[in-house]
């Protein structure tokens, strides 16, 4: 029976690691330029992006923790991230 503990541990850090292989393929094109704490921070920033024509994706780290429990003040991750290629478009959008 102790090879079946020994297999549980090499099975869960063989999804780990190809959970970060496949996150970091995700994101490899992609610049992260602005971390936004809150929804109203994070609508702010959002709509400052599409009105500049910039496309981005959205990460929220640590998203399934907690995710029942509704704080009073909202702290939540949101990390946005553009192509490289539209960075600068990104940040001169972000400045107005």
């Amino acid at each position: 029976m102790p090879t079946i503990g020994w297999l549980f541990v090499a099975i869960v850090l063989g999804g780990i690691i190809i959970g970060s292989l496949i996150q970091r393929y995700r994101y490899r094109n992609m610049k992260l330029i602005y971390t936004a704490f809150g929804q109203e921070n994070y609508f702010k920033v959002i709509s400052k992006l599409n009105s500049g024509g910039v496309k981005f994706k959205v990460r929220i780290p640590m998203q399934g923790l907690g995710a029942r429990e509704r704080p009073i003040v909202d702290n939540t991750q949101y990390d946005i991230y553009v192509k490289k290629e539209v960075a600068h478009r990104a940040g001169d959008a972000l400045r107005k």
